[in-house]
């Protein structure tokens, strides 16, 4: 989608537990590596350490290194666990944010666009923190939704 066919809007975060496994890597390496580490969490559950809610989030953080990002591999949960191996449990960060929904399919860079261009056209500070949140799945390609979340300053 373009940037322009987005509506960017201004919503308050609230907490929201995950189960997630963390990794530093080159940004445009995260969609050939996400399973390897969204298994894990999915492992987890099959052993019965962690309730989830189905719904896969990822958490993005600056790196402070170019090229690349401190990325959560996560999913909701229902309720609170005690960390197990790489499988920890985090919470979403709270606050502003730009968010906006993506339809369809995961090529997700003209949603991010559109938040980005949105704080810089209204002069709204970025923390370095960003988060994708996945729809359940369905067959139906339009029902694919993915919310994107910029925590602002």
């Amino acid at each position: 989608m373009n940037v322009s066919e987005y509506s960017v809007s201004l919503q308050v975060a609230r907490s929201r537990a995950i189960a997630a496994v963390r990794a530093r890597l080159p940004v445009g390496r995260v969609g050939a590596l996400f399973a390897n580490y969204l298994n894990q969490v999915y492992a987890a559950a099959k052993e019965g350490i962690v309730q989830l809610d189905g719904q896969n989030i990822f958490v993005y953080h600056d790196a402070g290194q170019p090229g690349e990002v401190d990325v959560e591999f996560g999913v909701g949960v229902t309720a609170p666990f005690s960390s197990a191996g790489p499988v920890q449990y985090s919470e979403l960060p709270v606050g502003e944010v730009a968010t906006t929904t993506h339809w369809r399919d995961y090529a997700l860079a003209g949603a991010h666009d559109a938040v980005t261009a949105w704080c810089r056209s209204h002069n709204r500070a970025l923390s370095g923190t960003s988060w994708e949140v996945y729809g359940h799945w369905s067959d139906d390609p339009a029902k694919v939704r993915t919310d994107i979340y910029y925590l602002l300053r």
